[in-house]
């Protein structure tokens, strides 16, 4: 939990309106990198090179200050990986010459309201939607769903008063190093004493289909409204833009069903993943596409609190780190693999080798296979049947890489698959096809373990 005095130590910096002309070259289109309802943002460079996104609220009377102070009140009040981090802020009257209607030219008072924001490359979530899905593999789309829940977690839970945002979005959704989501734009934002239901009578505001029904009927505000708005956000990411109109065409469980299968598809045509983690991913596709759903419930108290939606989150991790454990703990007593990492000694344009020692350390025969994801290693023997107290070494060879220079830091993202499982006394080598496993588990006749090896670049001694 958050607390207050973790952002004492980052107040944000007092800027004078002429120093953002400076930084945006003079408010430039050329820096102008997004809109919205009462404001611009424009990137700025300062003087020590660090990109900064800066909002000029429009020139409103009376809406400047109320929008501007809501938004730096909001921020101000929250420190947290999933918000965005408001840097730096302008406000202040200048007077200014200017020509009116008559022709005549006077003095006038000029309001200048900016907040400063960390910059981030990567933009926001929108950017990314499409049709069917958000085209991002399903690891990165779950970190982007936990992240903006444990945003959103912190502003409901995370102080005494708690703050409820009223307007997320993808739009308002941004996205940083590693895609991590940071909420942002609390110019809509409100501070409420205690976790009632509050009615108000102002005019609506906000965006259409990310607003609750009581809202939009009755004027009622309450931490339900946000939920309302992330289960909508989770459907697009899961689902495509287009993947929410199809939700509210079919029964629910039907479209459980069709998100299910999709990602399924999608995950079982991805070479990286072993069977578990398909298993695993499964498990999480169907927790936050019912999660989803339940969010976007017209009746409030259906909705779950974000709290709720945290701790289902935190026990389907909670029950994949045990069966991580628990297949640990198996591979000790049946297939040690040592070592557990590929380390090959770079050498441009030569083959190179090295070698992975495999022990039966059960009663039972086991039958092994070991495969690279990518074309450039091969092994030998590539796969086997090892008697019980057996050993066996594999010699895992890289093909020559014909560039000009090694790889930058010698980085690899490569890595090396070995799947082995007990087998009868009777089975032969040659069984242990490309389908052996998949066929076998699919029938429900055995289990299967998968250790994946990173593979790891060494120079060598006295290489530049």
């Amino acid at each position: 939990m958050e607390n207050k005095s973790q952002h004492s130590s980052s107040m944000p910096e007092d800027l004078t309106f002429t120093k953002l002309e400076e930084v945006t070259k003079k408010i430039s289109d050329e820096y102008k990198v997004g809109c919205g309802g009462y404001g611009e943002v424009y990137k700025g460079v300062l003087d020590n090179g660090i990109e900064i996104a800066v909002k000029k609220l429009y020139h409103t009377p009376g809406l400047v200050d109320e929008q501007f102070k809501k938004e730096f009140d909001s921020l101000m009040r929250v420190q947290h990986p999933n918000i965005i981090r408001l840097v730096g802020y302008c406000y202040e009257t200048r007077e200014k010459y200017i020509k009116i209607e008559t022709g005549e030219y006077i003095w006038a008072k000029r309001q200048e309201r900016a907040l400063c924001f960390e910059f981030l490359r990567r933009g926001s979530l929108d950017k990314i939607l499409c049709d069917e899905s958000c085209g991002l593999d399903w690891h990165t789309c779950y970190q982007i769903i936990k992240g903006i829940c444990k945003g959103l977690n912190c502003l409901h839970n995370g102080y005494i008063n708690p703050i409820y945002h009223l307007d997320l979005k993808p739009e308002n959704i941004l996205l940083g190093e590693n895609m991590m989501p940071k909420i942002a734009d609390f110019g809509l934002s409100r501070l409420f004493g205690s976790t009632q239901t509050y009615m108000t009578k102002s005019n609506i505001k906000g965006t259409f289909g990310y607003m609750p029904p009581e809202y939009i009927n009755h004027r009622q505000i309450s931490k339900k409204f946000d939920v309302f708005s992330l289960g909508r956000i989770i459907i697009e990411i899961m689902a495509g833009r287009l993947g929410y109109t199809k939700c509210g065409k079919m029964p629910r469980q039907q479209f459980i069903d069709l998100v299910q299968e999709n990602w399924t598809k999608r995950l079982q045509a991805t070479a990286m993943f072993t069977s578990q983690e398909v298993a695993d991913s499964l498990e999480e596709v169907k927790t936050c596409i019912e999660t989803a759903l339940i969010c976007g419930d017209a009746d409030r108290e259906q909705r779950p609190t974000i709290r709720e939606i945290m701790d289902k989150l935190n026990e389907i991790e909670t029950r994949r780190r045990s069966r991580i454990s628990q297949s640990s703990e198996c591979k000790l007593q049946s297939l040690v693999i040592d070592p557990l990492e590929l380390r090959f000694p770079f050498e441009l344009n030569r083959e190179v080798s090295c070698v992975l020692q495999l022990t039966n350390k059960s009663n039972d025969f086991i039958a092994f296979r070991a495969k690279a994801y990518q074309s450039k290693y091969y092994a030998r023997p590539d796969k086997g049947i090892m008697p019980p107290w057996s050993k066996r070494y594999v010699v895992a060879t890289m093909q020559a890489q014909e560039h000009d220079t090694q790889p930058p830091n010698m980085k690899c993202n490569d890595t090396f698959l070995v799947q082995s499982t007990s087998a009868g006394e009777g089975l032969k080598p040659s069984d242990v096809d490309e389908d052996f496993f998949k066929e076998m588990v699919a029938a429900g006749k055995l289990m299967v373990d998968e250790v994946k090896l990173p593979i790891v670049y060494v120079a060598l001694p006295g290489a530049d």
